[in-house]
C-alpha cells in the first residue's frame, strides 16, 4: 500500500466490520451514529452524499428535529478521529451534503474489484495460477459480513451487493482450483458453503464436480438428489439446466473423473 493522502497511508475497510487504519493504526470511530454516517460515505467514495440522504439512512422516515445539527456532530467526530490520526482532512463539506475523498487504494472494496477484475483478464487469457492467486488475495480482504455490526436497514441492499460479488469471486476461485487439479483440497469448503447457501446451485454443482473428480461419485450425486428434494418441497421448482446436465454427464461418464 503506497501513501496516497498527504503522505499516510489511509485505508478504510467495509468488507466486514467498519474500520479505517491510518499508517496501520486503527481509527477510533466513535459510536453507532458516526460509524453510520462514515459508512454511508465510504459507500460511494468521492462521491457527495446529501444530508437528506444521511439522516433518512439514521433514523428513517422519523428524523428528530435535531437531527442534521447531530450529523454535523458526527461528522466533526470524525475529522477530529482523522486528524488526531495524523491523516489529512478526507471528509469534504459541500453545499449539499458531504464527500469522502479517498485516493487510490485506499478503500478495501475497491482494491478488492480491481484484483477480482485483474484475475478475471488473466484466466481469460489463460494464466490459471496467477487468475487463482489473484483471487486469494482479493478474497483475504474480507475479514467478516460486510459491515458488520452496523444494524441499518439502508446500509442492508448495499450489503447483499458486496456479498455477492464475494461468492461469485469465491465461484471464480473454485473453479479456477478445479481446472488446476485440486478437486480433494477444495470438497471441505464446498460443504460449508453449500451449508451456508443451500439454495445457491451453482456452488452446489462445484462441490459435484470436485466430489466427482476425487473419485467420490456417489456422494456427487447425492448432492444432485438432495438439493433437487429440497427445491422441489420447499420452493416447488426443478433444478436448473447446469445442475441437470452435470448430473446426466457424470452419470453418462461425459464428465471427468479427474
Amino acid at each position: 500500500m503506497r501513501a496516497t493522502n498527504g503522505g499516510h497511508i489511509v485505508l478504510v475497510h467495509i468488507l466486514g466490520p467498519l474500520q479505517v487504519d491510518v499508517d496501520g493504526r486503527p481509527v477510533p470511530l466513535g459510536g453507532r451514529r458516526s460509524q453510520l454516517v462514515l459508512a454511508t460515505l465510504a459507500l460511494t467514495p468521492n462521491w457527495v452524499v446529501p444530508l437528506d440522504r444521511l439522516v433518512d439512512n439514521l433514523w428513517g422516515a422519523a428524523p428528530p428535529a435535531s437531527a442534521r445539527t447531530q450529523i454535523r456532530i458526527c461528522v466533526s467526530q470524525l475529522r477530529r478521529a482523522f486528524a488526531d490520526a495524523g491523516a489529512p482532512p478526507v471528509i469534504e463539506t459541500h453545499p449539499n451534503g458531504y464527500r469522502l475523498r479517498l485516493g487510490p487504494g485506499e478503500l478495501d472494496a475497491t482494491l478488492f474489484n480491481e484484483e477480482v477484475a485483474r484475475a478475471r483478464l488473466r484466466a481469460a487469457t489463460g494464466h490459471l495460477p496467477e487468475a487463482a492467486a489473484d483471487l486469494r488475495q482479493a478474497l483475504a480482504r474480507w475479514t467478516g459480513p460486510a459491515m458488520a455490526g452496523l444494524d441499518c436497514p439502508a446500509l442492508e441492499s448495499w450489503a447483499r451487493r458486496l456479498e455477492e460479488n464475494r461468492l461469485r469471486a469465491v465461484e471464480e476461485r473454485v473453479r479456477l482450483e478445479l481446472a488446476l487439479g485440486r478437486p480433494g483440497d477444495l470438497v471441505g469448503e464446498l460443504l460449508e458453503l453449500v451449508s451456508a447457501h443451500p439454495f445457491r446451485e451453482h456452488l452446489h454443482a462445484l462441490l459435484m464436480q470436485a466430489l466427482h473428480r476425487s473419485g467420490r461419485t456417489v456422494e456427487a450425486l447425492g448432492v444432485y438428489r438432495t438439493l433437487r428434494a429440497q427445491l422441489v418441497e420447499e420452493l416447488g421448482l426443478e433444478p436448473g439446466p447446469e445442475l441437470r446436465t452435470l448430473e446426466q454427464d457424470i452419470l453418462n461418464g461425459a464428465c471427468p473423473a479427474s
